[in-house]
């Protein structure tokens, strides 16, 4: 077989690859069914959802925090002019008060502090498992 006769064959094959081709490109394109579509779309919407959720949670916990302490740092002030208003009423001391307000801070501070952990634990886990 000459190196001619080779070259007429694949002529001959392109030629028919080519009719193909056109026969393939004036077929209709094939249509995915009609609920595989609606699936897929409410999956990327619940995918979407969880996405802006993710990123929308620490800015939220970020404020939340913030607002506890200024609440928190606000109530001293308050605390104080209800307790000494009361102390003297009672004529007992500021001072048993003010340990009380003292520690409820810091036990306050102390759980947010436990849990603000708890939940960042938490999302380090499901961080690795998605």
């Amino acid at each position: 077989m000459s190196e001619h006769d080779a070259i007429r064959e694949l002529l001959a094959l392109a030629a028919a690859d080519r009719v193909l081709g056109h026969g393939l490109r004036r077929l209709p394109t094939p249509q995915a069914p009609a609920m595989l579509v609606e699936r897929t779309r409410q999956q990327i919407q619940l995918q979407l959802a969880a996405a802006a959720e993710h990123a929308t949670n620490p800015w939220l916990l970020g404020f939340l925090v913030l607002l506890s302490w200024t609440l928190t740092i606000a109530s001293w002030p308050i605390v104080r002019l209800v307790t000494q208003g009361m102390t003297s009423w009672l004529d007992l001391g500021f001072r048993g008060a003010w340990m009380n307000l003292v520690i409820y801070t810091l036990v306050g501070w102390a759980v947010g502090g436990a849990v603000a952990l708890a939940l960042a634990l938490r999302r380090a886990s499901a961080r690795r498992t998605a």
